[in-house]
């Protein structure tokens, strides 16, 4: 009999896959390197480091040099650095794993934090690649005979620094002061970065303690009184030219040390926060109150509980910055993850603290025991690498940029494949110049701003013969019979406006092609021809791949495989977005077919803001315009409310409206009366029809009800506007004159009249009024 499995057994399957080891986590690497740590350095933390220490802070005594050369001697300042320097090698995760590990077993707070600053400093001083500082500097430093610290903080922006240096007759001289210098006290080296008087450039020095005019100065402090914090006064320090470590862009590099130092100070505080729960609890397990021990009161309970949550959540932000350390796309200036690490790591020890001081109780505020030290050193760890507030600030800056940043991606990727059309159009228009009956006036309106008049005989027929071969490709693939090649493209000279325009019809062709198929899809995640391919002949998806490379729609990597552009991932990754784009491809390329054939305009479903674009825009209407149409929500829930509909489009638009407003029914503005809502499309109506559903609408509204019309968003190119408006006559209707469908809504009585949204990517923009 098979035995029952165990619910375990089911849910892990990750354990399933790799019988008797189970997937290997972040958290078993950690453990290994922490393991390691312990083995080759708590000897020496616990030996060399900590003596002395309460003796040390109660004297305001900074750490020892010797210590700091005895790390360097059991390979501790070498374990990060690059093996060709004479490290080992190791990489960041390894390194902050160390660094956590060192500062829980020391009693300094502070003395993980510097051997983490004068390894960063090295690391700076070997990346320079000047080879008089890395041989007069590096072997030292890794041996730690010499100890190397940073010098930026002047409480101003970096170009309004008063620490500054001129270069005068070849040699650099520095005059200013560099306060809070962690290490200052017994530092043999100090990297400054200082304001260039003649460009307002920041620069980089590396200065000796014995430099003349140099002259460390020791601040007293609130706490981290053994970490030797000082300032630094330069006073025309003479340096050769050999110490500039960064003459050009050292605000960059001085943002690339900030960012793992910020990393690597989360990991100091994480190893003071976990001795200190484990020291209080300890420290706890001994008394005893009310005849119970301490431990067994459920307030302790809790507290400790509330601690172990603090710490493993700090854990989990450092851990996870620390991973990220490894990965090739990682911002070099700014790590969102060590700012968050940073901060939470600094908020724990915060919060935990003070459920110390609250356990402890009158200990607590003692100095002989160290709940008292811990709390001033970890205010002191806190505001290194920034503020608290200056890391929300920075991480809320570097929000509203990025999303600022993804949204011009996003619109430029849709505006280029819009500009593909834009050519689709022209080329078409060129085809049925001199013959588009009806059309005349919009045909040569768009030949004109492309740039392709007058119009010979020859183009036209070569424009025939190249649109003939891509509708029959179209017409293939929709039918399912993909040829097994790409038909031959633009057959033409490679120069001039028609050239260009015929080369970026064609991708326009390739790009509907590739939508329809489902290509470009599977584009979002990088792949070969053959995995792109699907269900199409993989020469086919190749040609229509090099077509959509060179119209930078897709990208092609050095490995050979083919991904689309970012930008376009809104679009293609499913919803109304996804349906909006593909219903502009087909209406671009069915609605150029109709204008070569004499079959008449193509209709209200293939117009602007009706069929399946109405997803999209519905979807705005709902979500972002819902709360900003007064009194809409309210109208919508009344009993018998409804939703009158006169897209005209097949029940496409009505479809839309049902699914996004559901529980409201959804007629035809004639077939009912008192309506909460009336969806009214502008593209597709002359004139006359226009204003008669304006007038329709008005009046099937309840008192407080409103009408939204989608109504065409010209593009500001003077190819797109024209090719918005031969769309708009081929669809049967016309683009309005500026304030014109405003003009009507007022006409018919209502009010609030405004311009409620707009999408330039998409094309559209809903004009909304309320009766009153």
């Amino acid at each position: 009999m098979t035995a029952r499995p165990r619910a375990a057994d089911v849910m892990n399957r990750a354990g399933a896959s790799r019988p008797g080891r189970g997937h290997p986590t972040l958290d078993a690497e950690v453990e290994h390197v922490r393991r390691e740590a312990r083995h080759r350095f708590a000897r020496f933390v616990l030996d060399s480091a900590n003596p002395g220490s309460y003796f040390r802070n109660q004297a305001r005594r900074p750490l020892d040099r010797g210590v700091f050369e005895e790390a360097g001697g059991l390979g501790l300042m070498r374990f990060s650095l690059p093996v060709e320097a004479g490290g080992e090698g190791r990489d960041k995760l390894a390194w902050g794993v160390v660094v956590e590990e060192i500062a829980r077993l020391s009693r300094d707070p502070g003395f993980a934090v510097l051997l983490d600053i004068s390894v960063e400093i090295t690391e700076l001083i070997i990346s320079s690649g000047t080879p008089e500082l890395i041989e007069r500097y590096v072997p030292d430093l890794l041996a730690g005979r010499r100890f190397a610290v940073q010098g930026a903080y002047e409480n101003r922006d970096p170009y309004d620094f008063t620490t500054t240096a001129r270069l005068e007759d070849g040699v650099w001289v520095l005059n200013g002061a560099k306060r809070f210098l962690a290490g200052a006290a017994f530092a043999d080296l100090f990297v400054l970065f200082v304001r260039d008087e003649a460009s307002n450039d920041m620069l980089a020095f590396v200065v000796e303690k014995d430099d003349p005019g140099v002259a460390p100065v020791p601040m007293d402090t609130m706490g981290l009184h053994t970490m030797g914090l000082g300032q630094v006064l330069l006073h025309d320090v003479r340096l050769p030219p050999w110490r500039l470590l960064w003459r050009a862009d050292a605000l960059s590099e001085l943002n690339t040390y900030a960012r793992i130092r910020r990393t690597m100070s989360a990991c100091g505080v994480l190893g003071a926060l976990d001795a200190v729960v484990d020291q209080c609890v300890d420290a706890l397990a001994g008394r005893r109150r009310g005849g119970r021990p301490v431990l067994d009161h459920t307030n302790v309970e809790r507290s400790v509980g509330e601690m172990r949550m603090l710490l493993q959540s700090a854990r989990a932000s450092v851990y996870r910055a620390l991973d990220g350390t490894r990965s090739a796309d990682r911002d070099p200036y700014f790590d969102e993850l060590a700012t968050v690490a940073k901060h939470q790591a600094a908020e724990s020890a915060l919060h935990v603290g003070r459920l110390v001081m609250g356990l402890q109780g009158g200990e607590a505020y003692m100095a002989t025991f160290p709940w008292e030290r811990f709390m001033r050193d970890i205010l002191g760890l806190v505001s290194g690498q920034g503020s608290q507030e200056t890391l929300l600030i920075q991480l809320g800056q570097r929000s509203i940029v990025g999303r600022e940043g993804r949204q011009v991606r996003e619109d430029a990727a849709e505006r280029s494949v819009a500009g593909l059309a834009d050519s689709w159009w022209a080329m078409h228009a060129v085809a049925a110049s001199g013959g588009a009956d009806g059309f005349a006036g919009p045909v040569a309106e768009v030949v004109s701003a492309a740039g392709l008049d007058p119009v010979g005989q020859a183009s036209r027929e070569e424009a025939a013969a190249l649109l003939g071969r891509a509708h029959a490709l179209w017409a293939a693939v929709c039918a399912g019979a993909a040829p097994d090649a790409l038909p031959q493209g633009p057959a033409g000279p490679a120069e001039g406006p028609f050239a260009r325009h015929a080369t970026r019809a064609w991708a326009l062709l390739a790009c509907a092609v590739a939508e329809r198929t489902g290509l470009l899809a599977r584009l979002l995640a990088p792949r070969t021809v053959k995995e792109a391919a699907g269900e199409l002949p993989v020469v086919l998806a190749e040609g229509l791949l090099e077509v959509l490379v060179d119209a930078g729609v897709v990208r092609r990597d050095g490995e050979g495989r083919y991904a689309v552009d970012e930008g376009l991932e809104r679009v293609l990754i499913g919803g109304p977005r996804s349906a909006a784009f593909a219903a502009r491809l087909r209406r671009a390329v069915t609605g150029g077919a109709r204008l070569m054939s004499p079959a008449g305009v193509l209709g209200r479903e293939s117009a602007p803001g009706c069929g399946d674009e109405a997803a999209a825009l519905v979807d705005a209407l709902v979500h972002s315009l819902l709360g900003r149409l007064e009194g809409l929500p309210g109208v919508l829930e009344r009993p018998g409310a409804a939703v009158g509909c006169a897209a005209g489009d097949g029940g496409l638009t009505a479809a839309a409206l049902s699914r996004h407003v559901p529980g409201v029914p959804v007629l035809g503005v004639e077939e009912a009366d008192r309506l909460a809502l009336v969806w009214l499309p502008v593209a597709g109506l002359p004139g006359e029809e226009l204003r008669r559903a304006v007038v329709s609408a008005a009046a099937a509204l309840v008192s407080g009800g409103w009408v939204v019309l989608p109504c065409p968003l010209p593009p500001k190119r003077p190819l797109g506007a024209a090719v918005v408006r031969l769309g708009l006559a081929v669809a049967g209707g016309a683009v309005l004159a500026d304030g014109e469908v405003e003009r009507l809504l007022r006409a018919a009585g209502l009010s609030h009249v405004r311009t409620a949204w707009e999408d330039p990517a998409l094309g559209i923009r809903l004009v909304a009024a309320r009766r009153p």
